[in-house]
Parts: structure tokens; sequence; C-alpha cells
């Protein structure tokens, strides 16, 4: 299986042709470096590394009086690693481990003041992040050609942000209750039940 951001620039290669600068703008405008991380020199290597593959082909292409531009398209072995990884996607049950995940699961090393310090912060990003979002849906609902896709994409980041939030909220409750989160090793649970 191919990573996330080969994936998405496969996807956008089967849209129609772009160079990785185009590919770089593209994601920017999509907000995506919000969700996980992608320096424009990662989009570069992997646009190299799909070539190599044969996943997709360039093509020089010279504009007016502009330099010649390399741009690419997804050749047929990319269009079904493409769908390979899109059912994959669909199809996975269990959603990869996220950092937060991990910071939950050993939150107890942290003092009190500290951990809801943190989570106070946290829950402000995503408040803001929930605004900026509500903000985008209500330009895109508006849109006479609405884009359902995009429209989706920014509603399950909703939920998600969501999800996010609700689980702050109970951790800080927890917290400010003073229940010991923790009284042993949370792994310890898990070897106890084997």
């Amino acid at each position: 299986m191919i990573s996330k951001l080969s994936t998405l620039i496969l996807g956008t290669l089967a849209e129609n042709k772009k160079n990785p600068y185009e590919i770089t703008k593209m994601l920017e405008a999509l907000e995506l470096r919000r969700w996980f991380s992608i320096a424009d020199s990662t989009v570069y290597a992997t646009v190299n590394s799909l070539k190599k593959k044969g996943l997709i082909t360039g093509e020089k292409i010279r504009e007016g009086n502009f330099p010649v531009k390399t741009v690419y398209s997804i050749t047929a072995e990319g269009e079904f690693e493409l769908h390979q990884s899109i059912s994959n996607y669909f199809e996975k049950s269990d959603s990869t481990t996220s950092e937060f995940d991990i910071a939950i699961l050993f939150m107890h090393n942290l003092g009190k003041e500290e951990l809801l310090k943190i989570l106070k912060s946290k829950l402000e990003l995503l408040e803001v992040s929930s605004y900026m979002i509500k903000k985008r849906l209500v330009n895109l609902e508006n849109k006479r050609d609405k884009q359902v896709t995009g429209i989706i994409l920014l509603k399950h980041r909703m939920y998600f942000i969501e999800a996010e939030s609700k689980t702050i909220k109970e951790l800080v409750k927890h917290v400010n209750l003073g229940e010991n989160l923790s009284p042993k090793h949370p792994l310890d649970l898990r070897i106890n039940k084997i």
C-alpha cells in the first residue's frame, strides 16, 4: 500500500496534469497541512518516487516565455494503486492510533497543573479550528456550484474536532475531581487481562 501523501498526489493527478509546485499549492489551499505534516520537499520527493515506480509519468512543456516545466499525469498502474488505496482506506475498521491517543495513554506522567494547562490550550485550538471550519462550510454551502466532496470532508473534520473536544472536556472533569487517572501503568491493565 502507498502512503497517504502518495494517495493524495495520485488522486490530484487523476483529475488533471500538474507540476509539483501546483500540487503543493493545492495541498496548501485544502489546508491539509493542519491535519498532517507535509513539507514541500516531501511532495517533490514523493513525486520522484511515484515516477520511479511507474505510477506517474512526466511531460516537459513550455508556456510562453516561462522556463520549461514538467507536468505529471497518472499511469494505468497509478490508477490501480489509487483505487486500491481508496478501497483500503474505506475498508479499514480501525483508524491509526493518533498522537493524541498516545498522549492520553501516558498523561499520568504530567503534573495536574501542567496537564490542565495543556488540555485548556488544546481545547482553545480546537475551538478556533471549529470556528474556521464552520465559516468555510457556510461559504461552501452557499455557493451555487457546491463542492459536495469538500463539504463532506470538512464535516468529517468537524466531527473529529467535536469528538476530541468532548474527550478533553471529560479529561478536565476527571482531573478537576482529583481522580487518580492511573494508579499503575495503563498497559498493566491489559497485561493482567491476558
